[in-house]
């Protein structure tokens, strides 16, 4: 199951990629004068990507971690805190995205 949700992932960034790419090449030329268009389009396509991959993989931190989590603290309550802090750890990955992706916005 897992291998399939991977893999159409990949599929919806492979088409997306070739969905945006082409027409910002096929008008880089008649705004060549400006250079906004391109580059703008360039940055936010590169934020979107780094802040997608960042949710993408805190998701399945926190599904994977959260899974293990109820099944550990059934069997031995004590380790709760344990865990919450592992589960934390994956929610400061979407965070870290999201500053990257703010970086990548705000560069140059």
């Amino acid at each position: 199951m897992e291998k399939n949700v991977l893999l159409s992932l990949i599929a919806c960034l492979i088409i997306s990629v070739s969905i945006i790419i082409p027409p910002i090449y096929a008008e880089t030329p008649r705004l060549a004068q400006e250079g906004l268009i391109s580059d703008f389009v360039a940055k936010v396509f590169a934020a979107a990507v780094a802040f997608m991959a960042a949710v993408v993989s805190a998701a399945w931190g926190i599904s994977r971690a959260g899974s293990a989590w109820a099944a550990a603290s059934a069997e031995r309550p004590e380790i709760r805190t344990v865990a919450i802090i592992i589960s934390a750890f994956a929610e400061a990955l979407g965070i870290y995205g999201i500053v990257i992706a703010f970086f990548i916005l705000g560069a140059g």
